[in-house]
């Protein structure tokens, strides 16, 4: 399922930029934003369009801990005589800052789906991310690029018992980075899917591969994101975590494009539209998003 997160880029929610306060001696670092989304689908037999909601926030103390947390109501209309479903997310993760290894990030999260939907609710992933970052040895030590891999759980039980396995290498570069032209990274992301019990679940298909390319560039306090991906998924997690696909839909490629601006108080604002191509049955639909963001760091 499409949810407001999945056009979230976490990589901007950066503790270091955002205001420090002392809380009982120590420094903490927050974020809180919200996210709604309007969903709409052109040429499904059984959706019309939706809305989701989205709150998120994020505390650490700017070194090694970062707590993240999410909640998202999904509600999608239904032709006639078809229910409308309604559906609740909840997301949490630990993140350690060379805390573990140096030059690390380790990442332990847990998401869980409260649905109408019979064959996912009460369904839950659990994942963990490794990354390494590599910065230049001299003043001003820039970032150059990452390198790691996410391993994802999810477990469905509540019609039919399966489970689904995901691997997500997934890499950065900084393609330049100075005072006056701004910053550019390139973010390329692999996905590999193994669904057990595919037949029974109605995918047919066990194995699915797919590869996501992107885009990021700040200039001042604008940033712009743009991105695509092809290949195929099923029941995906994305954007480390925080998105989970829970409805039997076969995916096959998709693009999107988010514009933003942070104010010197610490609001951001950012707008965001996604197209996603996935097979129902045998139609092709266009699911189409756009996403308003709010954001605050205090």
């Amino acid at each position: 399922m499409k949810k407001t997160l999945l056009i979230l880029s976490l990589a901007s929610l950066i503790f270091s930029e955002t205001e420090a306060k002392e809380i009982q001696g120590k420094k903490i670092y927050a974020y809180g934003a919200l996210y709604p989304t309007y969903i709409n689908y052109s040429g499904s037999k059984y959706k019309d369009d939706g809305y989701s909601t989205t709150g998120y926030i994020s505390i650490g103390d700017g070194k090694e801990n970062l707590f993240q947390f999410g909640a998202t109501y999904t509600h999608l209309n239904y032709k006639d005589g078809y229910s409308d479903l309604n559906q609740r997310d909840f997301t949490l993760t630990y993140s350690n800052v060379n805390g573990i290894l140096r030059n690390h990030t380790f990442t332990f999260g847990g998401h869980y789906i409260s649905s109408d939907d019979e064959l996912t609710d009460g369904g839950y992933t659990i994942f963990f991310d490794g990354t390494y970052s590599s910065y230049s040895k001299t003043y001003p030590y820039y970032f150059n690029w990452s390198a790691g891999v996410g391993t994802y759980y999810s477990h469905y039980d509540n019609t039919i018992n399966f489970h689904v396995v995901q691997i997500t290498p997934h890499t950065t570069y900084r393609i330049f980075s100075d005072y006056r032209r701004g910053s550019l990274y390139a973010d390329l992301i692999g996905y590999y899917i193994h669904l057990s019990d595919s037949e029974k679940v109605g995918v047919g298909i066990d194995n699915l591969y797919s590869i996501e390319g992107a885009l990021r560039y700040y200039y001042g306090n604008y940033d712009l994101k743009v991105g695509a991906w092809s290949g195929q998924q099923v029941f995906a997690v994305k954007n480390g975590g925080f998105v989970v696909y829970n409805l039997v839909e076969k995916y096959k490629r998709g693009a999107y494009a988010e514009l933003g601006y942070t104010f010197r108080n610490g609001l951001r604002i950012s707008l965001n539209l996604g197209v996603n191509r996935y097979k129902e049955s045998s139609d092709s639909v266009t699911q189409t998003t756009a996403t308003l963001s709010l954001g605050y760091r205090f």
